[in-house]
């Protein structure tokens, strides 16, 4: 079916009007570089964006959006509105540095990460580590708007809310509004627990993008090309958290994203010291439940993207992401700093599960640490915003072709099925 169809009703209405007015040029969102650039300068009053490294896939991403995508109106709305707000960013933190630049100077310990395939367990793993205070954390919020705007300070010598966190809780409505589903796949809060996936994005490197609409060539060019300047920008903006938080220096970060499976090289050359915990998946249903994560976030910019697109492409790029890991793995990970877990064994016993994890980080689990995991775990049920339900059958990738083609993932890490083994005779 065309994601037209998965449109609400207003939002076909607005997108046929807005289509009208550009016919006779009127409203049209710009997404060239000039224009970008320019608009950030002027909403923001400053000059400098700092290493200028993100321009190169900056200009990629901009030309698979005008060549690749077939925005809507919407989305080409909501694509620059993203755009604008990282490159606004990026001028508030270039001045916020000249200012202070002590921040560069705060210490970071080597943080524990958590990697895996989307949908493979690492959201619920994330969250469980983070209910331990021995670690730092983002909010939701702090990942879509990690550096103080101006207001921010007024508004903390005044005791009163940061804007930040206002346009953050206006955004999540509009977003669960125009794509109610993505909730079930994915638990939004503003200050939920959240992956910093969100700050690699301000360097122009984030797989987000290619969830957010349908570009072939820049995700070509992610895949294919050292991302250690994004890399580098995180833990910038890591640091410019912690200073406004005033964190103690001495708490490790406990981070998470499955773009790491893609970067995980860019990753160990920031962090080189990293405890780095592996959560393991039948990738048959890592494969469907990341091709419905995309296919929910996906349709609402694009009129003509396809579910069998969306599946193709996540299928293909599965199995590049897992080679790469277990590459990366042998070449820059000590043996010591690696931990691998089971999604299985997480589901039948958490407490087990995490007992091991934290014999492997040298830490006690304490009684406190169990009891605020398992209030998280109360107020957390997995299908609190709906079953996250979706076929590998309806984005025309066959579970046999995937088992086949991934049993090198699955012999390595012993990962049990969670469906019938398509090889069975028994099936």
């Amino acid at each position: 079916p065309a994601s037209t169809q998965f449109h609400r009703v207003p939002i076909r209405i607005l997108n046929r009007v807005l289509r009208g007015l550009d016919l006779v040029g009127i409203g049209r969102a710009r997404l060239d570089e000039a224009s970008l650039l320019a608009t950030a300068r002027k909403d923001t009053g400053l000059e400098d964006f700092g290493d200028h490294r993100f321009i190169e896939p900056m200009r990629i991403l901009l030309r698979s959006l005008e060549t690749e995508s077939d925005l809507n109106p919407i989305g080409r709305f909501f694509n620059r509105a993203n755009i604008l707000r990282l490159l606004k960013h990026r001028l508030y933190v270039t001045d916020l540095l000249q200012r202070h630049p002590e921040i560069l100077e705060r210490k970071m310990p080597e943080p524990v990460v958590v990697v895996g395939l989307a949908r493979s367990g690492t959201t619920r793993l994330h969250r469980l580590l983070a209910s331990d205070d021995r670690f730092l954390h983002l909010e939701a919020w702090e990942s879509v708007n990690p550096v103080p705007y101006p207001e921010s300070f007024v508004a903390r010598d005044r005791g009163t809310e940061d804007p930040r966190i206002a346009a953050v809780d206006q955004g999540l409505k509009l977003v669960l509004y125009m794509a109610p589903q993505v909730a079930a796949v994915h638990p939004l809060s503003t200050h939920g627990v959240e992956e910093e996936v969100g700050l690699i994005q301000h360097g122009f490197s984030s797989q987000i993008f290619e969830i957010q609409a349908k570009v072939p060539s820049f995700a070509e060019w992610l895949m294919t090309h050292d991302q250690i300047a994004a890399y580098e920008y995180m833990v910038v903006l890591m640091k410019i958290i912690s200073w406004y938080r005033d964190d103690p220096e001495d708490k490790p970060w406990i981070l998470k994203s499955p773009q790491h499976m893609q970067d995980i090289d860019a990753l160990m050359r920031v962090f080189p010291g990293a405890r780095i915990i592996f959560s393991h998946r039948d990738p048959i249903k890592c494969v469907g439940s990341a091709c419905s994560m995309t296919w929910n976030a996906i349709l609402r910019d694009s009129d003509t993207v396809t579910a069998h697109w969306v599946g193709r492409e996540w299928f293909s790029k599965t199995e590049r992401m897992l080679k790469k890991t277990m590459r990366v793995r042998q070449e820059m990970v000590p043996v010591e700093n690696q931990y691998d877990v089971q999604y299985a064994d997480i589901g039948a016993d958490w407490q087990k599960s995490m007992a091991g994890i934290y014999h492997f980080l040298d830490m006690p689990l304490t009684p406190q640490v169990k009891e605020a995991m398992q209030g998280w775990i109360d107020s957390n049920n997995q299908h609190k915003h709906g079953a996250h339900k979706y076929s590998l059958a309806n984005f025309g990738v066959d579970r046999e072709e995937v088992d086949q083609t991934l049993m090198f993932y699955r012999e390595r890490y012993d990962i049990p099925y969670e469906t019938t083994n398509p090889h069975s005779r028994y099936r």
